[in-house]
């Protein structure tokens, strides 16, 4: 076997393969739940996706990506599948392929902090809650407008909408105070920057194929934000950027934290058991000699 296929088939272990299809409802429901029925302007439906790339490789993760949009756009159907999330499964792969990326680089393991790297967290906090004031601000501005910008059907008023998008606030910022200064695990820093970094670059896949496939509006929460950057002056593309710009690097640091607070909370031998899990382990450097793929059943 040449260096490649086994770059490959390590990806794709037994544990891999068992994951992936929980990952993918992991996807569905909770981006179903949180588009789809509380409308609000963050998505949630690639923690099964970063989870898989993370413990598993960067081809791991872009194929849980995809298939989940496919599977949830094409046949799952209605209330909980949505025919507009399809297309998006490049986004999806390119969110699953650098999750692999951030798992090899050890980027989503548990480090003791110093004062350096409590400051950068403090930064990084803070930079989330900006972004979440910015975006409740132009989500939540008009209630006419929310209504129009969610198809006009949405089941959840803009109040409950609001309310939940400051639950998921406030529990975000208290898992992350809890990490840092609690358990003075510095190791949150590294997974909100790639989560970052993830979220620009979905921000820029998505925004084409919002603007050309849908014309922005896709029914989701995230409608009511195109609309408000489109009533500025923003041409249509300009403004589904601006959406993603703020959504996505929102979500994907939240996202990328919840991932990261969960493999910290999974056992030490049950992480160092998949491909990638040595370098999500506390303490452990940041290259590891790869395991041999497991045995075929």
């Amino acid at each position: 076997m040449d260096p490649i296929q086994r770059w490959v088939a390590r990806q794709f272990t037994t544990r891999v393969i068992v994951m992936m299809p929980v990952a993918i409802a992991i996807n569905i429901v909770l981006g179903a739940s949180v588009q789809q029925g509380l409308k609000l302007p963050i998505y949630l439906d690639s923690i099964g996706t970063i989870l898989v790339g993370v413990l598993a490789g960067p081809l791991a993760g872009a194929l849980t990506g995809i298939l989940s949009n496919l599977i949830w756009g094409y046949v799952i159907p209605a209330p909980i599948g949505s025919t507009v999330i399809g297309p998006f499964a490049i986004t999806a792969g390119v969110i699953g392929l650098l999750a692999g990326l951030w798992g090899q680089l050890g980027l989503f393991r548990p480090r003791k902090g110093h004062v350096v790297s409590i400051a950068g967290a403090v930064v990084a906090v803070v930079l989330v809650a900006a972004l979440a004031l910015y975006t409740y601000s132009r989500a939540y501005a008009s209630p006419d407008a929310f209504n129009n910008n969610v198809f006009g059907n949405a089941s959840i008023t803009m109040d409950q909408s609001r309310a939940f998008f400051l639950v998921v606030m406030v529990v975000y910022v208290a898992l992350v105070a809890s990490a840092l200064f609690l358990r003075r695990d510095v190791g949150a820093v590294y997974a909100i920057g790639a989560g970052l970094v993830t979220g620009i670059a979905a921000a820029v896949v998505s925004a084409p194929i919002s603007a050309v496939v849908y014309g922005g509006v896709t029914g989701s929460g995230t409608d009511a934000l195109v609309a408000a950057f489109r009533a500025g002056g923003d041409s249509l593309y300009q403004s589904t950027l601006k959406q993603g710009l703020l959504s996505d690097p929102m979500d994907k640091m939240i996202t990328s934290f919840v991932v990261f607070f969960i493999i910290g909370s999974l056992s030490r031998r049950f992480v160092a058991r998949f491909p990638n899990g040595e370098k999500a382990i506390e303490g452990a450097p940041d290259s590891q000699p790869e395991p041999e793929p497991e045995p075929a059943s």
